[in-house]
């Protein structure tokens, strides 16, 4: 049988990824740093906590610079939000207005807490929906309404890479940027490779280098960048699992021994894949025609 995609009831099948359950331990780390009960969240101290993609804020400097530095006048969607943290500090940093859409409740619920206490729900709005079948008139603007889209590690979920793309492409304005870190096939991978894939990460049918090309170029991108992350990343989550591990006493006091099983499952799963040398990371910036 065909497994379930985010397109199709995936809200509740994406929670097989255990990156996705056990959502407040974001609120569990808040109050062992004594931030909980704090009238003011400062941002970029909580994507310490908060973020789900690699390489930290770094990444979203990258953002900015490949939008040309987007100020109070910009706006942006984000797409598969997850608790916020990317919108909010690219929102604090650049005072663009951003547009959170993430598919699971109570990760949005969550998300919309933590904007709230960090006071940047004037310039940060989350919404709840799936990017392939909400009404876009909904977003922003609506249609042709965005100065950037941009998404960490949620398009793998989505195997319907082509009305994706062209869903981005037509929220942009022309000449707006699509900023998007994903997963890619280097080789084929191996049977266990592909169950791991498929039942650790919630994602199958991943798209080759020329696949993906040939997609943006197909639902309007063109300029496309195709910036190969593959070894930046693999040694990312292979010093995200050994820090993990060695952190293994603090985090069990703080969240229990149930969340940290979990997540080390999901670490050592996604270090492997990335350890045998087949599955590829890859940052896309493109321009909409």
């Amino acid at each position: 049988p065909n497994t379930p995609t985010v397109s199709d009831d995936g809200a509740d099948n994406i929670k097989t990824m255990k990156l996705y359950t056990n959502v407040e331990r974001i609120k569990n780390e808040l109050k062992f740093r004594n931030m909980l009960s704090s009238e003011f969240i400062d941002p970029i101290a909580l994507s310490e906590i908060d973020s789900m993609h690699y390489m930290g804020n770094s990444a979203i400097q990258d953002i900015v610079q490949a939008m040309n530095n987007p100020g109070s006048y910009s706006r942006v969607l984000d797409i598969g939000s997850g608790f916020g943290g990317p919108a909010r500090v690219l929102s604090a940093t650049s005072k663009c207005t951003t547009v959170a859409l993430e598919l699971q409740q109570d990760i949005h619920e969550m998300a919309e807490y933590l904007t709230k206490r960090c006071n940047l729900d004037n310039f940060v709005t989350h919404e709840q929906g799936d990017i392939l079948s909400l009404d876009l008139v909904t977003l922003g603007g609506g249609a042709s309404s965005f100065d950037g889209v941009i998404s960490f590690l949620v398009f793998l979920h989505i195997s319907e890479k082509m009305p994706l793309l062209e869903r981005c492409a037509e929220m942009l304005k022309p000449g707006g940027t699509i900023f998007v870190e994903d997963y890619f096939l280097r080789y084929p991978l191996s049977v266990s490779e592909e169950k791991s894939l498929l039942e650790d990460v919630f994602a199958k049918d991943l798209p080759t280098r020329e696949e993906y090309i040939s997609h943006l170029e197909a639902s309007g991108f063109h300029k496309v960048q195709f910036i190969d992350k593959t070894s930046e990343w693999a040694s990312y989550v292979s010093e995200r699992l050994a820090g993990f591990v060695a952190k293994r006493d603090k985090f069990v006091k703080v969240h229990g021994e149930p969340t940290y099983v979990s997540l080390l499952h999901f670490y050592k799963a996604v270090a492997a894949l990335f350890g045998g040398g087949n599955l590829g990371g890859v940052r896309i910036i493109a321009e909409k025609k």
